[in-house]
């Protein structure tokens, strides 16, 4: 249900937009995926290999905090990896329960190969919408993505809030 200035609850304008946001992500998401099906991999398995090639080792809490998946589908995907022996676990120095992901040399030569075509994609997209759009696009999506996440803590919080009061109301 679209909840709009008509029934009370939102600005259909700011509806309309976030709408089309939202509509525009999974579309990316969508296309990527397809992309990666061709691969014969799943989008998971891809976002992986991307983000320890471009950023070196993550926990799985990282992972899954970064793309915002749970934590048991970043595991199901690790523990295919580890089987295929293109990643490996390395006890974190900060912290001995967590464990930091890498690729082994033979998942840096996979990766190479199977990001291969994102990449190329990427550059040629790039090209053609220019870098200063890509830098609106990605400065744009994080600032809502930010201000929606502080709306949730913020309504989150008061709500802890109004049920404390009420509690404390009953024994009042």
């Amino acid at each position: 249900m679209v909840l709009t200035k008509k029934n009370g609850f939102m600005n259909e304008e700011t509806e309309a937009g976030l709408g089309a946001i939202s509509a525009g992500v999974h579309k990316l998401d969508g296309l990527y995926s397809k992309l990666a099906q061709k691969q014969g991999v799943s989008y998971g398995v891809v976002q992986i290999f991307y983000i320890l090639s471009l950023h070196g080792a993550f926990t799985q809490k990282q992972i899954s905090e970064i793309w915002q998946v749970p934590k048991q589908t970043v595991n199901s995907v690790i523990k295919k990896l580890i089987a295929d022996k293109h990643i490996t676990l390395i006890v974190s120095k900060e912290d001995k329960r967590g464990k930091k992901i890498r690729l082994t040399p033979l998942g840096k030569a996979y990766t190479k190969k199977l990001l291969k075509p994102f990449f190329e994609l990427n550059e040629s997209v790039g090209n053609r919408i220019g870098i200063n759009l890509i830098n609106q696009l990605s400065k744009g999506i994080k600032t809502l993505g930010d201000a929606i996440e502080m709306e949730m803590e913020l309504k989150e919080i008061s709500s802890k809030w109004e049920k404390k009061i009420n509690n404390e109301k009953k024994w009042r």
